[in-house]
């Protein structure tokens, strides 16, 4: 079997009343887990393993399946850290080339839950924080185009638009993007785009850049100026090369600092990826969204509406 029923984010009265059906549609699914293809199984097991007790760090709340779409052949899904119906401050995570729900949605959703805990460190009691894997992110190559962005705005619109309609007491939202994300991101935030979508904050980490139209006009991002921030750590050539082959460009006088802050015991960032420090090897380089880093502490502060560290 290679579909199931789950849908986008279009319905419910609540996120706990949504997220209760996207359980009992998970249960379901496991139920024929042998009856799924590899990559749903990979979904599948994955979302398992993001949700169960103890498989990441204990101070991280429980997880909330927002959605487990089998109904192409990629898996999509969304997970949230924190309550989303009394969250004060509420991030939108998305991920870019390669990470896709049926290889990286454990990992996705413990960076979500990293954010979580600095956003608490900065002085927001109740944020909540979605691991977005909406759409089928492309592969190095694919990365140069706009396609697989272009693709996924309908679902990222769909998901925004829901939270807008349940949330109408408008907690500030944000959306932080890595890699090919930063340009469906901006996509999504276009103001010109009819969609009416917009973010209090946006933050770009290891971007290959957004669509030049946007970097000649900042003013078409649906997103207060002061609030748009973008970073590119020592090393990070994949977002060099990106930007050099896609023709795409960054935002001049908007970055924010990644690099050490021993005074803080900070680390720096390095490289593309995300995630890199492992606790066996406290040597380890550490990537954007790894704990102890100027990085995530910068992710931390933009997300929830204030100003990052020099």
């Amino acid at each position: 079997m290679n579909s199931s029923d789950d849908s986008p984010l279009t319905s419910g009265e609540s996120y706990a009343r949504l997220s209760a059906a996207a359980h009992d549609r998970f249960e379901a699914l496991c139920a024929i887990r042998g009856r799924l293809g590899t990559s749903h199984r990979q979904g599948l097991d994955g979302t398992a393993h993001a949700l169960r007790r103890g498989s990441m760090d204990p101070a991280i709340p429980s997880r909330h399946l927002l959605y487990l779409d089998l109904s192409a052949r990629e898996p999509l899904a969304a997970v949230a850290v924190g309550d989303l119906d009394t969250a004060t401050h509420v991030t939108f995570q998305l991920s870019g080339t390669g990470i896709r729900a049926r290889n990286a949605l454990w990992g996705s959703v413990r960076e979500a839950g990293q954010l979580y805990l600095e956003q608490q460190k900065v002085g927001v009691a109740e944020p909540a924080v979605v691991a977005w894997l909406g759409y089928r992110t492309p592969n190095l190559a694919g990365a140069l185009l706009n396609t697989a962005a272009r693709r996924g705005l309908q679902r990222l619109g769909q998901d925004l638009a829901t939270f807008v309609r349940l949330r109408p007491d408008k907690p500030l939202m944000a959306v932080e993007a890595h890699s090919y994300a930063a340009t469906l991101a901006a996509q999504v935030l276009d103001a010109e785009s009819g969609r009416g979508l917009g973010a209090q904050a946006l933050a770009m980490i290891g971007s290959a850049g957004i669509p030049r139209h946007f970097s000649r006009d900042p003013g078409r991002l649906n997103v207060p100026s002061a609030n748009i921030y973008e970073a590119i750590a020592e090393g990070d050539y994949l977002a060099w090369l990106g930007r050099a082959f896609s023709g795409r460009t960054l935002l001049a006088g908007h970055e924010f600092n990644v690099g050490p802050k021993p005074g803080l015991g900070l680390h720096a960032a390095q490289g593309h990826n995300t995630s890199q420090f492992r606790d066996d090897k406290p040597s380890s380089t550490r990537g954007y969204r790894d704990p102890d880093t100027l990085s995530l502490r910068n992710l931390a502060l933009i997300t929830t509406g204030q100003a990052p560290l020099p």
